[in-house]
Formats: C-alpha cells, sequence, structure tokens
C-alpha cells in the first residue's frame, strides 16, 4: 500500500477506534457498551499497529505508521475519557466539596500510555509486517490471536459474573474467533509445508 493511504487509515482508524471505544462503552444500550468493550481491549490496540505493519512495505513504514496509529488511538481515547467526566477530583482544601479537572492525573495517564505505544508499537508492527512477508511468518501471524484468546479468557473468568449479558456474548464471539483463526492459520502452515514436501519426496 503507498505512504498517503496508509498514513490516511491509520490515521482514521486509530481515532475511529480512540474515540468510539469509550463512546459506545459508556452508552445506555448494552449492544453498543457490548461492542465499545471489545473496542477498548487491549487486544484491539494491538491489532492496530500489527495490521498497518501487514499492509507496509518495509519495516521502517511499519514502524513509523503503526506507532503513529496507537499513539493516536491513546491520545483520542484520553481525551474522550476526560470529556466524559473522569481525572476529576474533589478538592480537599475546600469544605464545599468542589470538583476540578485533574490535569496531573490526566497528563500522567496519558504519557504512561503514549510511552508504552513508543515501545510495542514498533515491536507489533514489525511483527505485521513479519506476519505477512518474513521468512518464518506463522509464529507473527499467531501473535494477536494468541494475545486476544488470552485477554478473553482472562475477562471471561474475571469479569463475566458482573459484566452484561452482550458484554459476556461478545468476549465469548471473540474467544471463539481467535480460537479458530488459530487452529486455521497452524492447518494452512501445516498443508503448505505438506505441499512443499510432496514434490521433493515424488522427485525422490
Amino acid at each position: 500500500m503507498r505512504t498517503l493511504p496508509l498514513v490516511s487509515l491509520a490515521i482514521a482508524t486509530g481515532a475511529a477506534v480512540g474515540m468510539g471505544g469509550p463512546l459506545l462503552d459508556a452508552s445506555a444500550s448494552p449492544w453498543a457498551s457490548a461492542l465499545g468493550a471489545v473496542l477498548v481491549a487491549g487486544w484491539c490496540y494491538a491489532a492496530i499497529p500489527f495490521c498497518l505493519g501487514m499492509a507496509s512495505a518495509s519495516k521502517l513504514k511499519a514502524a513509523t505508521v503503526g506507532t503513529a496509529a496507537l499513539l493516536i488511538t491513546v491520545v483520542s481515547y484520553y481525551s474522550i475519557k476526560a470529556a466524559q467526566g473522569d481525572f476529576r477530583t474533589v478538592d480537599l482544601s475546600e469544605t464545599s466539596g468542589r470538583e476540578f479537572f485533574s490535569w496531573g492525573e490526566f497528563a500522567s495517564m496519558t504519557l504512561y500510555w503514549c510511552l508504552a505505544a513508543l515501545i510495542l508499537g514498533p515491536l507489533l508492527s514489525v511483527a505485521g509486517w513479519l506476519a505477512r512477508q518474513g521468512t518464518i511468518r506463522l509464529p507473527f501471524q499467531l501473535l494477536v490471536p494468541v494475545i486476544t484468546l488470552a485477554e478473553t479468557m482472562m475477562r471471561l473468568q474475571v469479569e463475566a459474573s458482573r459484566a452484561s449479558s452482550p458484554a459476556v456474548w461478545a468476549w465469548e464471539s471473540v474467544r471463539a474467533t481467535s480460537i479458530a483463526l488459530i487452529v486455521l492459520l497452524i492447518g494452512v502452515a501445516a498443508w503448505k509445508k505438506h505441499n512443499r514436501r510432496s514434490p521433493a519426496q515424488l522427485d525422490g
């Protein structure tokens, strides 16, 4: 994919996931809230630079575009959370209990996850590039599905008892999809390996 369309895709994807996640998560509709829970999941954030890396022509472009998209996602997410009323605290020095916006908490959380994006973004982006163009692809192709499976299993074990039915359904669907994708990727890799060996065996 050419650079300009890829950059546009990175900006659009980062902003859509970063803003859409908290907006849908706070929705009164249980199904919209379930979709929001999916969009704010860690595996969804990991998939952004990974997929952009797969679409990139080089490792450098992959790392640059994927990391930029992840930074946009993080900043968009915390900006929406701030607009929704997060990061408000009570002024304990006043008896009135007046609330004010904690710029320090907002800045520290945003900076922390931006630093995480600067570290994880290049790694996930290059992993995506290697999943499509590397010599050994299967371990990189399995990265996001395995992350997804681990996270959804943890959520179902820890949070399912207090989550809404649509949210549990969404997590179960994501878990089932990740398992199916893992099996499919391993099966395709095994089939390709078998087909590469068969002509050599016949020649022998």
